[in-house]
C-alpha cells in the first residue's frame, strides 16, 4: 500500500489535484518496440515506490520488500540480459536496451511506469503490481489514508460509516485491499501462469509451482501495519478489523486460490491456440479442478461443489483445441468468478477446520536466493 502523510486535508486534496494534472498531461501511449507494447491505463497510473512515498508510512513493509526476489527480480531478469533472460529475448526478437522499457518481460518482472511520455522500469515487482496502480485523477493514493472528510486524524478515530465509505472508494479506484482475497490472488497468477505462446515456446516455463497460501506467507509478506515490529502471520489490519484468526484466514485462501488458479487457467485456455502447448495447460487446469475436489471431500461446500460439477465433464475436451474454446472457457471461467465471490460471501472459514489437515502440509514459500541471503543453514543436529 501506499501513503502520503501530508500537514493538513486541504493540502492533501491539492496534491491530489497536482498529481492528476500531471499523469493527464502524459500521453496515452509510447512508442512501440519490437515486442509491439505500448503504454497502458495501469502503466499510467502507476507511480512506483518511490514516486509514491510508501517509505513514509510502511518503512517496515518496504524494507521487507528489498530482500524478497520481487525487488531483486529487475535486476536478475532485466538488467542481467544473460542465460534464459537473453534467450527467451532473442527468440521474442526483443532487443537489450528494450528490456527496462517496453519489453513484454518487464509486465512481471518490473514495474513499468510512464515518464516523459516513454516507458520505463522503475523497480521490481513492486506494490502497485499486486495492489493496483495509485495515481491518476481518480487514484486511490491519498484517499487510501483519508480518516476523515475534513481533517487528518488516526486510523483509530476514524468512524464505522467513514471508513466503509472510503474502502468503497478505494476499491473503486482499482486498490486491491489485503482483505480481497480473490483480487490478490489473480494478481499473483497473473504472472506465475504465462499465457504468452511464443514466450512458452521460447522455452519460458508456463507457471510456477504456486501456492497462494504458502507464497503469501513466506518472503513476500508484510503485515506491519498494525505493530512495524511484527510481521504478523496474516495481515494485521484485517484481523483485528474482523476479529477473525489466522486460522480462518489460511483456510479461505487455500480455497479462494485454488479458485483463482481455475480461473486464470481457464481464461489462459480460451485464448490458447497452439496445440502442442494446449495439453500443457489442459493439465493444470485439470489440477486445479483436482485440487477443488480433495478440498470439498474434507470441508464440503455448495460453491465448491458447483465449480467441480462445470469443470469435471470439460475433461475430455480439455486437451485439444476446438473452434468453440473461446467461448466455452471464457464463459466457465465467469461462472467460476461468480462462484468465487459467492463462496468469500458465505464464508469466514471458521465451519471449514476440515483444510487443516490439507493447510498442514503447506510450508512458506521462500526463493532459493532469499535462502541463501538471509536464512542460516541448519545445524546437523537441528
Amino acid at each position: 500500500m501506499f501513503v502520503i502523510l501530508l500537514p493538513s486535508q486541504g493540502t492533501l486534496y491539492g496534491l491530489t489535484v497536482v498529481c492528476s494534472l500531471i499523469l493527464s498531461a502524459v500521453a496515452a501511449s509510447a512508442q512501440e518496440n519490437q515486442a509491439g507494447a505500448t503504454a497502458n491505463s495501469e502503466q499510467l497510473r502507476t507511480l512506483g515506490v518511490h514516486g509514491g512515498d510508501c517509505k513514509k508510512c510502511h518503512p517496515s513493509e518496504v524494507s521487507s520488500w528489498m530482500k524478497s526476489t520481487h525487488f531483486q527480480t529487475a535486476d536478475l531478469r532485466l538488467r542481467s540480459f544473460a542465460e534464459n533472460s537473453k534467450k527467451y529475448a532473442t527468440a521474442l526478437g526483443i532487443k537489450q536496451q528494450d528490456m527496462l522499457t517496453t519489453a513484454i518481460c518487464a509486465n512481471c518482472h518490473g514495474t513499468q511506469v510512464v515518464r516523459n511520455d516513454e516507458i520505463e522500469v522503475v523497480s521490481g515487482v513492486s506494490c502497485e503490481k499486486c495492489h493496483g496502480a495509485a495515481g491518476g485523477d481518480a487514484g486511490w493514493l491519498n484517499r487510501h489514508q483519508s480518516y476523515h472528510p475534513q481533517m487528518v486524524i488516526p486510523r483509530q478515530q476514524e468512524t464505522p460509516e467513514h471508513r466503509e465509505s472510503r474502502i468503497a472508494d478505494c476499491e473503486s479506484a482499482g486498490m486491491v485491499r489485503s482483505e480481497n482475497l480473490r483480487g490478490l490472488a489473480l494478481a499473483c497468477f497473473k504472472c506465475h501462469l504465462v499465457n504468452n505462446e511464443e514466450l512458452v515456446a521460447a522455452g519460458h516455463k508456463m507457471a510456477s509451482a504456486f501456492e497462494f497460501v504458502s507464497w503469501s506467507g513466506g518472503e513476500v509478506r508484510h503485515n506491519f501495519l498494525v505493530n512495524r515490529q511484527v510481521n504478523a502471520p496474516e495481515p494485521s489490519l484485517w484481523l483485528e478489523q474482523s476479529g477473525s484468526t489466522v486460522e480462518n484466514r489460511r483456510r479461505l485462501k487455500f480455497v479462494v486460490g485454488t479458485l483463482a488458479q481455475l480461473e486464470t487457467g481457464l481464461r489462459a485456455r480460451a485464448k490458447m491456440k497452439n496445440p502442442v502447448l494446449i495439453p500443457q495447460l489442459g493439465g493444470m487446469v485439470a489440477a486445479g479442478n483436482g485440487k477443488l475436489l480433495q478440498i470439498n471431500g474434507v470441508a464440503p461446500t455448495d460453491e465448491i461443489t458447483q465449480a467441480t460439477a462445470l469443470i469435471s465433464p470439460m475433461l475430455g475436451t480439455l486437451f485439444a483445441p476446438l473452434p468453440t474454446d473461446e467461448e466455452t472457457y471464457q464463459k466457465v471461467a465467469d461462472q467460476i468468478a461468480e462462484l468465487t465471490q459467492e463462496f468469500i460471501e458465505q464464508h469466514d472459514g471458521s465451519q471449514l477446520n476440515g483444510l487443516d489437515a490439507l493447510l498442514g502440509a503447506v510450508e512458506p514459500h521462500f526463493s532459493q536466493q532469499f535462502k541463501d541471503r538471509y536464512i542460516p543453514p541448519k545445524e546437523p543436529n537441528q
